[in-house]
């Protein structure tokens, strides 16, 4: 992941004629060494959108696979690993309970228990999963 944001960074700063950083800090990563922390990020990264503020008027720029796993419908994910990942949870209907169960659990972790209710974090909070 560095080599490619360092490759862009560079190819972007010789294209818009500029010097300096792109991305704001480091790229971090954090093994997946058990079960417990898999099923988190699973359902964290197939429906952040749910997680994190998004305005309206920026829905439409949310990029998720949650919608291929509901359908069958692979176009983003592999279809080998989605039909893995459905196999591992017992299918469409459990991989989308599973998903939201985790990004209830993720949003009372970080005080929003609700959709509707506004984020009251603070800022301190905000990089943290």
């Amino acid at each position: 992941m560095q080599k490619l944001q360092a490759g862009y960074t560079s190819y972007f700063n010789v294209k818009n004629s500029r010097t300096g950083s792109l991305f704001q800090g480091t790229f971090k990563s954090n093994l997946i060494s058990n079960e417990n922390y898999f099923n988190k990020i699973l359902g964290y990264t197939n429906k952040n959108y749910q997680i994190h503020s998004i305005p309206k008027n920026k829905m439409d720029l949310v990029f998720a696979s949650d919608h291929e796993y509901e359908n069958n419908n692979f176009r983003i994910v592999s279809k080998e690993e989605g039909k893995r990942i459905l196999d591992i949870l017992g299918g469409n209907k459990n991989f989308k309970k599973h998903c939201d169960e985790i990004v209830s659990i993720i949003r009372e972790e970080r005080g929003k228990v609700s959709l509707l209710e506004e984020d009251i974090l603070p800022d301190s909070a905000l990089g943290a999963i």
